[in-house]
């Protein structure tokens, strides 16, 4: 789909000081999904298409991504929880089946661990998590990513964000990256000046060590149902994080992706979008 029409068919909400854009399409019980860095929610635009029939899919674009407001300033994944559950209060969800990929797994683990203090203000229904950094200590980072989130990352972002280094990138992560549209997602990548909060986004990968204890405790010891659709071909937190996430969940529902990278939605989208239509059903059910 066209980053165009993609925000066409949504909206811009005002959640606090900032322009949040949100997506809401399909009836039913609500699918609450998180996307990742440095793309947007249009990663989800194949999955909506397929599961609007049975779900209300509510997708939006966190702080600085995509076509919701990019301000500098220092960005924080409190923030971004705190965006989600705007969003789905402003969408009067009362429980929720939330699907996480890469940025948003730290989002999703934050939201476990306030489901288990009784702060979250919905229910989850489950939670189903694609390849991203649930532990730092397994999570290999590119060096091009390193480099934006060290303190010279504001300086040689310039030289290092454009189309040509998100093609490379992606090259690397993803076992299909043709199923990834560069053009469109550059686009949502760009939008609103976004090239420049690059830097500042990739501060996550500090947060993740800051916050390790809380989300790994959190996903070990909650008691909302786990699943994981997990491309196995991915060098950043392919099967190797697979193989901690068994150790310490082994009751998880699990899809091995022996041909997918990093973007399992795009990669094997339909196998994905039957995983979570089959879980999300019988958790809905329950």
């Amino acid at each position: 789909m066209r980053f165009e029409d993609w925000c066409a068919s949504g909206h811009r909400i005002q959640m606090g000081s900032h322009q949040i854009f949100v997506r809401s399409e399909g009836s039913g019980p609500t699918l609450l999904f998180l996307h990742g860095f440095p793309t947007s929610s249009l990663d989800f635009a194949g999955m909506v298409l397929r599961l609007k029939c049975s779900f209300r899919c509510l997708t939006f674009d966190f702080l600085g991504f995509g076509n919701s407001d990019k301000p500098s300033v220092t960005y924080h994944y409190k923030e971004q929880a705190n965006l989600a559950c705007a969003v789905a209060k402003h969408h009067d969800v009362g429980r929720a089946f939330v699907v996480a990929h890469d940025y948003g797994v730290s989002v999703g683990q934050e939201l476990l661990a306030r489901s288990d203090e009784a702060s979250l203000p919905f229910a989850l229904a489950g939670m189903v998590f694609m390849n991203g950094g649930l532990t730092p200590t397994l999570h290999r980072p590119l060096i091009v990513q390193q480099l934006l989130a060290s303190p010279l990352g504001e300086w040689i972002a310039p030289m290092l964000v454009n189309r040509l280094t998100l093609r490379r990138s992606l090259a690397r992560i993803m076992r299909k990256p043709e199923t990834l549209d560069i053009d469109e997602h550059w686009k949502a990548i760009a939008a609103r000046e976004g090239t420049k909060r690059m830097s500042a986004l990739l501060g996550y990968i500090r947060e993740r060590r800051t916050f390790s204890d809380r989300w790994s405790g959190a996903l070990q010891n909650t008691k909302v149902p786990l699943a994981f659709a997990w491309g196995l071909r991915d060098p950043i937190s392919g099967a190797h994080m697979l193989e901690w996430v068994r150790t310490i969940r082994p009751d998880a529902d699990i899809l091995a992706l022996a041909d997918a990278g990093h973007y399992p939605q795009l990669e094997q989208e339909s196998r994905v979008t039957d995983f979570v239509n089959k879980l999300a059903l019988s958790k809905f059910g329950e």
